[in-house]
């Protein structure tokens, strides 16, 4: 017979940080640099979150943003060059982290054009300010369109993307002029979108109702960004803000309530927060609307966090996302090789968003000299905030397993090195695993020819 144990793991409150979650990287910030300079460049004196941040006056991240120019992508019509977007995940690779990226049509200046082919063929600019090709009376929908095919095709899947953002039009992939576009040319880069990316997670720009009604009845798994967090009226007064109004109306109206649930919600500041703390704007308000609304990253465009809110965006940041908690733990300490192992398990995601990446579930066996990685058929991607988790499973061990003793440990892998595993809210992490205890394996006992169950 089997015997069971039972763990009860001892739960942490501490700060992690975890792929696709959290503060967007801050590299000017990473390292000691000999001087931090804010925003608008007084120089601030230095302090870490932890003490053993590698970034200072900015929380450590496992997330960076990656942005690619069109024109540097596509050097001619149907050629595509993808060193440029390449050597940027690279590089997050290189820091730890994971990459949302955004491939931009262009930008406002010159140098931010369209493809140099493409402005050859349509050397007219349009007096719309956030165009610099009129996508109306151009084959822009249809050559976006191409593009995002391309990228998808080579892309989609990418261990290092956590997310990519859905561009159509306007100044930095940022909606400009997407209600002026016809119905029929949004629905034609959108599908390029979803017909390409089956497994990267995709949000989209929460700008306009037409291109998210368009986006909704593709139902289509899409979570959304906005790039003005914080703005509690910095543009208008007291007569309309983006965090008043815009965000909390349009959220609802738009029908993206429960997006959260599929696929990422990504903000980005507006201006930054160090402008948000002199402006005395609240941000207890600000963090509370966020995760109201299921935030999983936010872009602080890599400047400092004020010193004075330090430990409220420490709390900000262990709700942000998802953060698994592993509660108890029970397993078959005596087995047989070519037999099962029984597990069940408690869990609690206590952020405030799902994981949206597939990393799988492992149940690690670890002998004098074998180790046995037994992958979980649990889609994670299902454990949802504010509810208990309860997995319960039976791995098939392999005959080959020599008998004797081996640590039974758990994981979810990334599948990078670089990145590391997902780190669990509990205490006992060791290179990327957590130890739940010790299992006794025993050679199967033949008769009647088959192994004699327990």
């Amino acid at each position: 017979m089997n015997k069971a144990v039972t763990v009860y793991p001892i739960v942490l409150d501490d700060l992690i940080s975890n792929p696709g979650i959290g503060f967007t990287a801050a590299p000017g910030l990473m390292g000691d640099p000999e001087r931090i300079y804010d925003n608008r460049g007084e120089e601030q004196e230095k302090y870490k979150f932890t003490e053993d941040s590698e970034t200072c006056n900015h929380p450590d991240s496992k997330v960076y943003f990656c942005s690619v120019r069109w024109r540097d992508v596509e050097t001619a019509q149907g050629v595509y060059d993808w060193e440029v977007l390449e050597e940027k995940l690279d590089y997050a690779k290189s820091i730890g982290c994971t990459a949302v990226v955004r491939c931009s049509p262009y930008a406002l200046s010159e140098e931010d054009d369209i493809p140099a082919w493409f402005r050859a063929e349509y050397p007219e600019e349009p007096d719309f300010p956030f165009w610099r090709v009129d996508p109306k009376e151009t084959p822009y929908a249809a050559y976006w369109s191409d593009f995002i095919r391309a990228f998808a095709a080579r892309f989609d899947g990418h261990p290092v993307i956590s997310s990519v953002d859905l561009t159509i039009v306007g100044a930095w992939g940022e909606g400009g002029g997407t209600e002026f576009l016809d119905p029929e040319a949004i629905k034609q880069i959108t599908d390029a979108y979803f017909d390409g990316f089956k497994i990267t997670p995709l949000q989209a720009l929460l700008h306009d109702s037409m291109s998210i009604r368009i986006i909704k009845d593709r139902k289509a798994k899409v979570g959304f960004r906005v790039d003005c967090l914080g703005d509690m009226g910095g543009f208008h007064g007291k007569a309309w803000s983006h965090m008043t109004d815009f965000y909390p109306q349009n959220i609802q109206n738009f029908n993206m309530g429960d997006a959260w649930e599929k696929a990422p919600v990504l903000f980005e500041a507006c201006w930054h927060m160090n402008d948000w703390y002199l402006q005395g704007w609240d941000i207890d308000y600000i963090i509370q609307e966020t995760l109201k609304w299921h935030i999983t990253s936010f872009n602080n465009k890599g400047t400092v966090v004020p010193e004075p809110w330090k430990e409220k965006v420490k709390a900000w940041l262990n709700k942000m996302g998802y953060r698994f908690e592993l509660r108890k733990f029970t397993y078959d300490s005596v087995v047989k090789a070519g037999g099962e192992l029984e597990i069940r398990a408690l869990w609690a995601n206590v952020g405030v968003a799902p994981i949206y990446n597939r990393y799988p579930l492992v149940v690690r066996l670890t002998g004098h000299d074998q180790t046995y990685a037994l992958h979980s058929r649990e889609d994670i991607r299902e454990w949802l905030p504010d509810e208990d988790i309860a997995w319960e499973e039976c791995f098939v061990l392999p005959e080959e397993m020599s008998e004797g003793e081996y640590r039974l440990d758990i994981g979810i892998e990334t599948g990078v090195k670089e990145i590391g595993n997902v780190r669990l809210a509990i205490e006992g992490y060791t290179q990327g695993y957590y130890p739940m205890g010790k299992v006794i394996v025993k050679r199967r006992e033949e008769g009647n020819g088959e192994a004699a169950r327990f």
